[in-house]
């Protein structure tokens, strides 16, 4: 009888450190509107509650102006995130993140010249 107590406590310590690893990610879940694309650039601005994100589009769904942009994205490096505005996806990397409008715009012209 200790056996089986034993191996369900360990069970459900398993359980739960399984889900609690995957609850940080859909925490981390931003939703953001394209807000600035300039034709000819892979750059583009997505504004979020936190501030403006700038993004350099790699692959997969081509975002536009006022597209909804959905994924883990607020942190440097590749992502894969939803275009839920077209229901696609796309791979982007993040080239900064919370920015005001002001440095945002400053770096995405800089970006895109």
């Amino acid at each position: 009888m200790a056996i089986s107590i034993k191996r369900s406590l360990i069970m459900v310590m398993c359980l739960l450190c399984a889900s609690s690893s995957a609850y940080p990610t859909v925490l981390a879940s931003v939703r953001g509107t394209v807000s600035h694309r300039i034709s000819g650039c892979d750059y583009f601005l997505v504004k979020t509650s936190g501030g403006y994100d700038l993004l350099e589009w790699y692959s997969g769904q081509d975002p536009d102006k006022g597209d909804l942009i959905v994924g883990n994205y607020e942190s440097y490096g590749f992502h894969d995130v939803l275009n839920e505005t077209a229901d696609e996806s796309l791979n982007i990397y993040t080239e900064d993140f919370q920015l005001s409008k002001t440095s945002a715009l400053e770096k995405l012209t800089e970006k895109c010249e």
